[in-house]
């Protein structure tokens, strides 16, 4: 069995009274993307910055390539670190800040050159070298970042939140940089995120974390369909929850609710008659808020998106009586929570 490029075994870090990781068990898989997911507090951070050596856990053992580095300063880690705010020598060169990590590890001149040179040329800014950091956009300064994590020839990289500074269009364009220069390198990589989005579309891995505890890994072609409790399913936006009539809980996406007429067999959906209680024109669909009561009896408010192109049936207006169909394979089916539910924006630190 291939030895994880990193491991978290039992680790649980305290501020106080308060845990902000607690117990938690992760394998970093080699060559891999992980993505530690959450909200804002959920100890993703915490554990990020206890794998770089910033933080030293309040017990457990952190390994890396298969040793025990728990007390290890972050200089003798060799990995990799990139920051939310890029953290750039302002008076330095492109170039100079690059070669900066080499330089500190002894690496003799010539040879932290073609590093750095190497590394610019990964991230596209080789023609860019001798300018100052000021003279860059929020994309190239955060490229530069990533130049110069990348030239110490690092055993993981480490990345906090690294697109969160940028516009949006951006941000969907280093997603796509971010995946090609780990696919070329190799490089194991741990990314810490509060966007589904972001980590859907990026993770080999993904780490969902609440409250200081793992909630859920896998793939996200795996953890997206099969969230594991209500947390994880309106963390990645599913926004229905119903009670089936036998007393399980689902979850549906608005985008696999069809609204029909109310005379419409089920066809081996989930069938509500409802209400529509208001309509958002969205150019290609239309969201659909309805009132309607679930299999249980209980009154839900649901949202679908419903096509504008004629296949999709008539145009529902506010005020009409529908039929809301869930395909059954569509469903989520959800175990019961099993403690109070916390606020996801609010609870604990990050």
């Amino acid at each position: 069995m291939t030895t994880p490029a990193a491991a978290l075994v039992g680790v649980t870090q305290q501020f106080g009274g308060f845990t902000a990781v607690d117990s938690i068990d992760l394998k970093i898989p080699r060559g891999r993307l992980t993505t530690l997911l959450g909200p804002s507090g959920c100890g993703k951070t915490t554990t990020l910055r206890m794998l770089a050596g910033y933080s030293a856990p309040t017990s457990g053992r952190i390994l890396i390539d298969g040793e025990d580095a728990t007390r290890t300063p972050p200089e003798k880690r060799n990995l990799g670190m990139v920051f939310q705010s890029y953290a750039l020598f302002p008076h330095m060169t492109v170039a100079d800040n690059v070669a900066y990590g080499p330089k500190m590890r002894g690496v003799p001149g010539a040879e932290r050159r073609r590093r750095a040179g190497e590394a610019l040329e990964l991230v596209g800014l080789a023609h860019l070298g001798d300018r100052k950091p000021k003279q860059l956009s929020g994309g190239q300064q955060q490229r530069v970042a990533l130049a110069r994590a990348v030239a110490i020839r690092p055993r993981l990289l480490l990345l906090d939140e690294p697109l969160s500074n940028l516009d949006a269009r951006l941000r969907v364009q280093m997603r796509a940089e971010i995946r090609r220069i780990q696919s070329e390198t190799g490089l194991t990589v741990v990314l810490v995120t509060h966007d589904q989005d972001e980590a859907l579309e990026m993770s080999d891995e993904m780490v969902l974390m609440r409250a200081g505890k793992i909630v859920q890994t896998g793939a996200p072609r795996d953890v997206f369909p099969t969230p594991a409790d209500r947390f994880v399913a309106e963390f990645l936006g599913y926004e229905n929850f119903l009670t089936l009539a036998d007393g399980r809980q689902a979850a549906v996406r608005p985008e696999h609710l069809r609204v029909v007429p109310l005379d419409t067999p089920a066809d081996g959906a989930v069938a509500l008659d409802a209400t529509v209680r208001d309509v958002a024109y969205r150019g290609v669909d239309l969201l659909v808020t309805l009132d309607a009561t679930d299999p249980a009896g209980t009154a839900v408010r649901l949202l679908a998106d419903h096509r504008t192109d004629a296949a999709a049936g008539p145009t529902p207006s506010a005020g009409d009586r529908v039929r809301l169909l869930a395909p059954e394979a569509r469903l989520a089916l959800l175990p019961a929570l099993s403690e109070p539910e916390l606020d996801p924006v609010t609870e604990g630190i990050s």
